[in-house]
């Protein structure tokens, strides 16, 4: 955490800032956690839903992120160079890419799964079931408000 002077008083106790700033520290680890392997918290993101989901249309992995579609592709770009995933076309519509994980990509998808995993749990340590529920319920609500138009 920061010094409580490196921070203006109002921040300290800004869910937003609180929020955005444990955000922050948890892509730092899960980054430090995946460089090893060539992978980085943007680039785990399409893996993982992939190998939630399955093969999955290209704008269908836009609709399902929160990745807006130019930078998608770049994404997806950078996974298909480093042969995590294989693009082909739709067999219903030409114009449309089915995208699916490579075996190395099924591999890089475990790596990153782990890697939140252990992310979450460093955070947590120390939370008893109680507060990790209450916390989460808490940081549900806050999403939800945000979001409402």
């Amino acid at each position: 955490m920061q010094d409580k002077d490196d921070i203006h008083p109002d921040a300290a106790t800004a869910p937003g800032y609180l929020a955005n700033h444990a955000a922050r520290a948890f892509n730092r680890g899960v980054d430090a956690a995946l460089k090893p392997h060539g992978l980085t918290m943007s680039l785990i993101g399409p893996l993982l839903l992939l190998s939630w989901k399955g093969p999955l249309l290209q704008r269908d992995l836009v609709r399902s992120s929160a990745v807006r579609q130019p930078a998608m592709v770049a994404l997806l770009d950078r996974l298909e160079t480093m042969s995590l995933i294989a693009r082909s076309p739709s067999r219903s519509d030409r114009r449309a890419s089915v995208v699916e994980l490579t075996e190395a990509g099924r591999e890089a998808a475990r790596i990153g799964g782990e890697a939140l995993v252990a992310g979450n749990a460093k955070g947590l340590e120390g939370f008893s079931p109680e507060e990790t529920a209450d916390l989460v319920g808490l940081l549900g609500r806050l999403i939800v408000n945000l979001d409402r138009s």
